[in-house]
C-alpha cells in the first residue's frame, strides 16, 4: 500500500503553461504571453529562409505549411506575424525568439518600417471567400458586413491593401486550410479554383501580399476521393504554392520535450 505522505512526481514536475494549450493564430495574435516560451528550431528557421529566399529572388508569394497535428505550425505563423506586427514591442519579442538577426534575408523579404496588416483566417467548413472577407475587414477596422462579396472583388481589395502605404504590406494566414478545401471538394464550399486565383494575384501585385496556408496533409489528399479530372484541376491549383513540409526532426522533439517539463529540484545525477 502506498504511503499517502510518499512524495510524488508531480510534486515536483509541471508541464509548462505555453506547451498545454494550443494556439489560434485569430485569437492569440497580438498576445506577447503567446511567444512566452516558444522555441524556433531548425526546421521553423529553414521554412522561414526558404520564404525569404523565394520571396526576394523570384515572384513566388503563396505558401503551404504542410506537417502533422500539434507539430507547431500555428505557433509559428502567430510569431512570423507577430515579428511584423505593428505593434514595435510585439515585433521585437517576437524577432527575438525567431532569431532574426541570425537571417538576413528576413528582413530583404519581410521589409518592416510601419508593420505589416496581418489577416489571420482559421479554416472551417464554409465559404473561404466570406471569412477571409470578414478578416480583412477586421484587420482594417472596419464593421462587419454581410453583404456578399466576389472572389474577383476581395482578391482586388487585398491587392490594393498591399499597394496602399498606411503599411509595409500584407500576410494572410489561412490556418487550419484544409477545412477549406473539405468544404470544396464536399461541395459546401468555394471552388478550389480561388486558391490559383489568389496565389496568382499575389504573385502579380504591385505590393507585398504574402499568402501562407496550413495543412495538416498535401493538397492533393483533400480531394482523394474527387474524379480524376477534378483531381488534376486541384494539381494544378496546388502547383501555384510552394510547399514546405513541417516534420521536426527528434533532436528538435527532444529539446522542446525538456523545454516542456519543467521542475525546481533535480537530482544530482
Amino acid at each position: 500500500m502506498t504511503d499517502e505522505k510518499s512524495q510524488l512526481l508531480s510534486d515536483f514536475v509541471h508541464i509548462s503553461r505555453h506547451y498545454q494549450r494550443s494556439i489560434r493564430v485569430d485569437a492569440d495574435l497580438g498576445r506577447l504571453d503567446a511567444l512566452a516560451g516558444y522555441i524556433c528550431h531548425s526546421t521553423a528557421t529553414s521554412i522561414l529562409e526558404n520564404m525569404a529566399r523565394q520571396l526576394t529572388e523570384t515572384n513566388q508569394r503563396s505558401f503551404t505549411w504542410t506537417g502533422p497535428f500539434g507539430g507547431g505550425k500555428s505557433s509559428l505563423a502567430v510569431a512570423l506575424a507577430s515579428a511584423l506586427h505593428p505593434d514595435k514591442n510585439l515585433r521585437t519579442h517576437a524577432r527575438a525568439a525567431l532569431k532574426i538577426e541570425a537571417m538576413p534575408a528576413f528582413n530583404k523579404a519581410f521589409p518592416t518600417r510601419k508593420g505589416w496588416l496581418i489577416v489571420p483566417v482559421v479554416g472551417k467548413r464554409a465559404s473561404v471567400v466570406a471569412e477571409l472577407n470578414a478578416a480583412l475587414r477586421k484587420a482594417k477596422g472596419k464593421g462587419v458586413d454581410h453583404r456578399k462579396i466576389s472572389p474577383t472583388n476581395l482578391i482586388n481589395e487585398l491587392c490594393q491593401t498591399a499597394e496602399e502605404r498606411t503599411q509595409d504590406g500584407v500576410l494572410v494566414i489561412l490556418d487550419e486550410m484544409g477545412k477549406f478545401l473539405e468544404a470544396s471538394a464536399l461541395g459546401h464550399g468555394d471552388d478550389v479554383y480561388f486558391f490559383q486565383e489568389l496565389a496568382e494575384a499575389a504573385a502579380r501585385a504591385n505590393g507585398k501580399l504574402v499568402v501562407v496556408g496550413v495543412l495538416h496533409q498535401s493538397f492533393a489528399q483533400y480531394g482523394a476521393r474527387l474524379g480524376t479530372g477534378t483531381r488534376d484541376d486541384w494539381a494544378k491549383v496546388q502547383g501555384r504554392y510552394v510547399d514546405l513540409p513541417f516534420v521536426a526532426a527528434s533532436d528538435e522533439v527532444v529539446e522542446l520535450i525538456g523545454r516542456a517539463i519543467e521542475t525546481n529540484q533535480r537530482p544530482p545525477s
